[in-house]
């Protein structure tokens, strides 16, 4: 894998409630397309969004209509909320695949209020970034200054959103310093004609009406967003796709008519700002799928874009913490471990070649940790991420109990911060802020024996009574690198693991019962709600349920 597939919504949603399916919008594969390949992201940014200020404390505590409603669709494809951030009517919400999330860095959110002179979040930006195999990814979401006449307010906009954006992570202080910038959002750019010159709304539909095979040149040469870019005012740094759609607004709502109050003009837009040459002997680029409005939406007066890009990554190499030390001191389940030639080793038409070497013993540092660092040596991004792999989990976790311990390995490079945590989540869950409990490390981590410099480090974490959840079900730990309260990375997510209650632990269960009860004796029939997504693990054993979700779920 040597490229991320994104795909962005930008949509205006005028204050209404989702009233019509939005699979279309996401481009879901059909049942005439079923092998369609999903994208490793989706990024989504909406404008408008309903929110008064009476409601505002509600908007914090509860999701929105469309939140919800992204969530039942792209959580059931297998998807994670990364990060959700919110100002007032602007939401973006980042969704990952779930085998990317343990190559989630340095995550942050950030957002600047243009409204009243900077005092109200009724226009603005919101924004999300954070590292991915490597490379730094900026997403913008903003909601600029309207009317046609409010030109110099929209170029006021961006350039405070850019001055007033600033990160934590040093690379990366500024939205323009990052690998990738992905810009989006209602921009309220209009057509501007020259004065005596200026066609009316009826005109401008008329011309739309007349437009052959999605050339709308002519109409374009008026876009005050291209103007300003031109002329270096905003934007400059950015690129736009070409434009082969018709104006995004304005719309009567509920048909497909422009309404004449207002002159069509595309103020829906996703641009995109790439780095190429930020690391030796590699060239990043983004490479456009595709960009489009989709029409058939009317609950606003603006129509829905969405754009879809292949990023180029850096193919680093990433070491196995638990490759590096003895297996057998972990477990006497039989491992495989893999190894991937770096991609400078690779000819364009070649597959990756991968070395796989079994073993029911231990793996030691001269069998394979060795010959990880040689080829790391050759690798042509030549950077290492930071892991944390917790040991498979065999017993089973009663509520109430004195005392939990389990186990989990950091890689050399693992720096431990006074506010890194581990979080206790649902097996299936759908958010990363969505934690059912959590623990700082220092809390629940047991004092260790001498470490030696270079190597990883197996410690035991300790969980007392109460720290854990009270609900019998199937959880996972997520391990958080967090150096500030505004800036986390994933380093380490678990494979499932039971809680029961103790009642459950009394239970004698009768041999001849047929195994294929859907329930253990004494414990309900799990919800099936999420039976698309999870299967009932119930009665199953517990290292085989491990291996399942390994495989199944692809987590690296």
């Amino acid at each position: 894998m040597d490229t991320l597939r994104f795909y962005f919504v930008t949509w205006n949603v005028a204050t209404r409630n989702p009233g019509q399916d939005l699979n279309a919008l996401l481009d879901f594969p059909s049942q005439f397309n079923k092998s369609k390949p999903l994208p490793d992201f989706y990024i989504i940014g909406l404008q408008e969004v309903k929110s008064q200020p009476q409601n505002m404390v509600m908007d914090a505590l509860f999701s929105d209509p469309w939140s919800s409603t992204f969530n039942r669709i792209l959580c059931r494809q297998g998807f994670v909320i990364a990060k959700s951030t919110r100002l007032q009517g602007m939401l973006l919400l980042v969704y990952t695949q779930l085998k990317h999330v343990t190559h989630l860095r340095d995550i942050e959110a950030q957002y600047t209020k243009t409204g009243l002179g900077g005092m109200w979040g009724n226009k603005g930006a919101v924004s999300v970034r954070f590292n991915i195999y490597g490379c730094s990814v900026c997403l913008v979401n903003c909601h600029l200054t309207a009317h046609e006449h409010l030109l110099a307010d929209r170029i006021n906009d961006y350039n405070t959103i850019i001055k007033q954006h600033i990160y934590h992570v040093s690379e990366t202080t500024n939205i323009l310093y990052h690998d990738y910038v992905f810009w989006i959002g209602d921009l309220n750019f209009r057509t501007d004609h020259p004065a005596g010159n200026s066609p009316s709304s009826e005109d401008i539909v008329a011309l739309l009406k007349k437009v052959e095979k999605d050339k709308y040149t002519s109409l374009l040469k008026h876009d005050q967003l291209l103007a300003v870019k031109d002329a270096g005012d905003a934007f400059s740094e950015f690129t736009e796709p070409e434009i082969q759609f018709p104006p995004t607004y304005k719309f009567t709502i509920g048909s497909d008519e422009y309404d004449l109050k207002r002159k069509p003009s595309w103020t829906d837009r996703i641009l995109y700002k790439v780095i190429a040459n930020n690391y030796e002997n590699i060239t990043l680029r983004a490479d456009l799928i595709s960009y489009n409005h989709i029409p058939h939406y009317t609950v606003s007066d603006h129509k829905p874009v969405v754009a879809q890009f292949n990023i180029k990554i850096r193919q680093g190499f990433t070491y196995s913490a638990l490759t590096e030390s003895p297996r057998a001191a972990r477990s006497a389940i039989r491992m495989r471990s893999a190894a991937v030639m770096p991609a400078a080793d690779l000819t364009a038409n070649s597959a990756p070649f991968v070395t796989v070497i079994e073993t029911d013993g231990p793996i030691y540092e001269s069998d394979f940790a060795a010959q990880d660092r040689a080829m790391a040596s050759k690798a042509f991004s030549n950077y290492t991420e930071k892991t944390v792999e917790f040991a498979p989990i065999s017993r089973i976790w009663y509520i109430g109990d004195a005392d939990f311990r389990t186990q989990c390995t950091l890689s050399h490079d693992v720096e431990i911060n006074p506010n890194d945590w581990i979080g206790i989540y649902d097996a299936d869950f759908q958010s990363l802020d969505d934690y059912k409990v959590y623990e700082y490390l220092a809390k629940v981590s047991l004092p260790q024996g001498p470490i030696t410099a270079g190597q990883p480090r197996t410690i035991t974490l300790s969980f007392p009574v109460g720290s854990g959840v009270r609900t019998p079900g199937f959880y996972r730990f997520i391990y958080f690198s967090q150096p500030n309260n505004d800036v986390r990375s994933v380093l380490g997510v678990s494979e499932p693991f039971e809680v029961s209650s103790k009642e459950d632990r009394l239970v004698t269960i009768d041999p001849c019962e047929p195994s294929s009860s859907s329930s253990s004796p004494g414990r309900p029939a799990a919800n099936t709600s999420t039976a698309d997504i999870f299967t009932d693990f119930t009665g199953l054993d517990v290292a085989k349920l491990s291996r399942h979700f390994a495989n199944d779920l692809s987590i690296d």
